[in-house]
């Protein structure tokens, strides 16, 4: 051990004044006294009372000389040589995607990873670290951060994302952010190899932490059902990487309701089909192998029964311009001439035709009765509704409308007390009303149009219990009616897992994979959310470090340790503290 600042060792000189000082500290008067009896008897208590009760007579002596010694100490700064990684940078990469949740002997390859880091933090000294954590977007979580507590509380909270991991993305990062050539870059994954790392520059060292101890797996490759009058039936894929014949059990389910069962046997390396013909109606299903392998995440898989509407029908002597606006929007626009003709996967866009002729689907009905039109004189008012969205409706000319249908349903847009456009429920389906000609106006002219046309559709085609599919935490903006409504998300378990205003906020689904449950004004609305398809094979490589020569000369190194005068300090005033206490009692 050695000092950094000797000169402060001529603070003993100090220290030396105030022993002498304790020496000469009292001036005793000689006076003449009858009888030093009592004396006597309290010099011979004195003498036989324990060493602890002879010391607490100077006891604030004692403290004050120890604690200018601390103080001597500290600032002389005593340090040591100690061994720390090399590398004033360390750019930590942190897979968080679902592979890293399979085993790695009794924990999991994440957790794993999380203790070697903490391990690693343990030997760095005052060095900077960065945390990337990868996903479809590599996040950096901590930055040129020196605190262990921050760094340690960032790895604790540190979570999987379940996203696939776009190592390359993360790759990149890191290497945007080596600033020195002594920076070192850490990766902590499952399967990154050494072309991976080849952009990075050729005296960069990168050491690669792959855990891929145990590769056993059996997946759940692929679930889908389909409607068969009042039955729906169901296939799933099962998949076996490994090396020997394995048998599982398939379990469909519906909550906690079991609805199919069977063993299944896969052969090595293989792939089985399992048809499931008969499966009673329900809102959602779960396909889950029951099998002791090393990766869980890819051996559930949920299917939500639905109505798809990726078709729009249309009913009788539709306006071009609603046709062309429809088709730029990517939709399938089929032309029928019988109403009995209309499919049940797509929305019906209706004009020239009965109401009453039309059946139960999502509809946009446009009026055509030429004998009830009324002029339109009064200035169009839009209601705060999403079929409106980035819509002006202020620069939209209708010289003329139809009298509403119905009274009850919403509107939308008017022109006084006149209705213009309105949406509500025919036969228990969605309904959009417009109750003018598309000839009475100039709104094919404006670029809100069709604008209009999709947020019809959306509408239309959303008002149903189905949210969609999901990938683990992906964002996006939902239109369920109302812009005001509060959307909350519960687990299958029903726990809440949080509530969003759909006016304020997008959706972001939950991260792990399963059904779930979004409850907004009363009404029920399900979705899944599904593992991607490349986190459904346990790929791994082994551990290697880039550049080994460069890496290995630099894998230790001596650092300074020289925190002892912080401690020191902080002995000193919890001293000072402990003699004022002595000083006030009076020893």
């Amino acid at each position: 051990m050695s000092v950094a600042s000797p000169f402060f060792f001529l603070f003993s000189l100090f220290i030396a004044a105030f022993i002498l000082l304790y020496f000469f500290r009292k001036q005793y008067e000689q006076l003449p006294v009858s009888s030093n009896m009592l004396w006597e008897q309290v010099l011979n208590e004195r003498q036989a009372s324990p060493w602890l009760q002879k010391l607490q007579y100077n006891l604030l002596f004692w403290l004050q000389l120890l604690i200018l010694v601390l103080i001597m100490l500290a600032l002389t700064r005593p340090y040591w040589y100690g061994k720390v990684p090399a590398g004033d940078h360390f750019i930590l990469v942190v897979d968080t995607s679902a592979t890293m949740s399979a085993k790695e002997g009794e924990k999991t390859r994440f957790a794993t990873a999380k203790e070697d880091i903490f391990k690693l933090l343990d030997e760095i000294d005052q060095q900077e670290v960065t945390i990337i954590s990868t996903g479809q977007k590599p996040k950096i979580i901590a930055n040129h951060e020196q605190d262990q507590h921050a760094l340690r509380k960032a790895i604790q909270e540190l979570e999987l994302s379940y996203e696939y991991d776009a190592m390359d993305q993360a790759l990149e990062l890191a290497e945007s952010l080596v600033t020195t050539k002594d920076s070192v870059v850490h990766l902590f994954s499952d399967h990154v190899v050494e072309e991976d790392v080849a952009s990075f520059s050729e005296d960069q060292s990168v050491f690669v932490h792959n855990y891929n101890s145990q590769h056993d797996n059996l997946s759940l490759l692929s679930f889908g059902t389909a409607p068969e009058g009042e039955k729906v039936s169901a296939v799933a894929v099962i998949a076996n990487e490994t090396d020997a014949n394995e048998q599982v059990d398939l379990q469909v389910m519906s909550g906690e309701t079991l609805l199919f069962s069977k063993k299944v046997h896969v052969a090595a390396n293989q792939e089985a089909v399992v048809n499931m013909p008969v499966l009673p109606a329900h809102p959602y299903y779960q396909a889950v192998i029951r099998t002791p392998d090393d990766y869980e995440a890819d051996n559930e898989l949920t299917a939500i029964s639905t109505t798809s509407y990726d078709k729009v029908y249309a009913v009788g002597d539709v306006n071009p311009f609603y046709l062309a606006g429809l088709q730029t929007l990517g939709l399938e626009v089929i032309q029928v001439d019988d109403v009995a003709k209309i499919g049940r996967d797509g929305m019906v866009i209706a004009e020239g035709v009965s109401l009453t002729q039309l059946g139960e689907y999502p509809l946009l009905f446009i009026q055509s009765e030429a004998k009830k039109k009324q002029k339109v004189t009064e200035t169009l008012t839009a209601a705060d509704d999403p079929l409106f969205t980035h819509v002006d409706s202020k620069k939209v000319y209708i010289a003329s409308a139809f009298r509403p249908l119905n009274q009850e349903w919403q509107t939308i847009l008017a022109s006084g007390d006149q209705p213009l456009i309105q949406k509500g429920t025919h036969h228990g389906y969605p309904i959009i009303a417009l109750n003018f000609a598309l000839s009475d106006t100039d709104w094919p002219l404006q670029p809100g149009f069709p604008l209009f046309l999709y947020n019809s559709y959306q509408w239309l085609t959303q008002q149903t219990n189905f949210l969609g599919y999901y990938q683990p935490g992906e964002e996006k903006w939902l239109n369920l009616g109302n812009k005001q409504m509060d959307l909350s998300v519960f687990t299958e378990d029903g726990d809440n897992l949080y509530t969003i205003n759909l006016a304020e906020e997008s959706f972001i689904a939950p991260v792990k994979p399963g059904v779930y449950e979004g409850i907004a004004d009363e009404q029920s609305y399900y979705f899944s959310v599904l593992l991607d398809e490349r986190e459904k094979s346990l790929e791994a490589a082994p551990s290697f470090a880039m550049n080994p020569k460069e890496a290995q000369s630099r894998e230790m190194t001596e650092n300074i340790q020289d925190h002892l005068w912080f401690w020191l300090a902080c002995i000193a005033l919890l001293l000072l503290m402990a003699e004022w206490e002595v000083y006030r009692r009076g020893y």
